[in-house]
């Protein structure tokens, strides 16, 4: 390449260099209001439940997020502990042993203890379902707040219903409620 070459491509090169400087993301609107990043809150909801909702600003949320994570927990360890109790009783109903005897549930008849047991078990899923389902909740619920921050909803908002009058398919009139939406 000739001098004039490494001169054009250097240039070229501080350029697209000083470019790059001018096309930095805007994090604030037009109010200063920092905007939130709906993949952050993902993230982090992901990693800590209820640090997403935090990041958003929405503290009150992740409060009823733990409440709901302490409910599921203690259904939980209860179901748990009681079918650990029937299943306890089933293996000794069903043990091959004449000396082995169920001294816990004396007066519940063999198909009770197996309906109690899968019952317990049945709730015992349930709760770790709903684990799952709140912990996906969870994020979901970071992401959309994060991405609905901007939204605005007009003060003129709002949704009415009155009596009305409406024709019916044979021609006659029928009375109705009507429910109209104002924005």
């Amino acid at each position: 390449m000739h001098k004039s070459g490494y001169f054009l491509l250097f240039t070229v090169s501080i350029l697209f260099q000083c470019t790059s400087l001018f096309a930095q993301k805007n994090t604030a609107d037009s109010l200063g209001i920092k905007r939130l990043d709906p993949k952050k809150a993902a993230i982090y909801s992901a990693v800590c439940p209820g640090l997403g909702q935090i990041y958003n600003h929405k503290i009150w949320k992740a409060g009823i997020l733990y409440a709901g994570f302490a409910g599921i927990t203690t259904g939980f360890i209860y179901n748990q502990r009681e079918y650990k109790s029937y299943q306890h009783a089933v293996d000794l109903r069903f043990d091959t042993l004449a000396t082995t005897i169920d001294t816990k549930y004396p007066t519940l008849t063999d198909g009770a203890v197996q309906g109690l047991r899968n019952y317990h078990r049945r709730n015992r899923d349930i709760c770790i379902l709903a684990y799952v389902g709140l912990y996906a909740l969870n994020i979901i619920d970071a992401n959309v707040d994060a991405n609905l921050q901007e939204f605005k909803i007009n003060k003129d908002l709002s949704l009415g219903w009155q009596p009305a009058l409406a024709l019916t398919p044979s021609g006659g009139l029928r009375s109705a409620l009507a429910l109209t939406f104002t924005f």
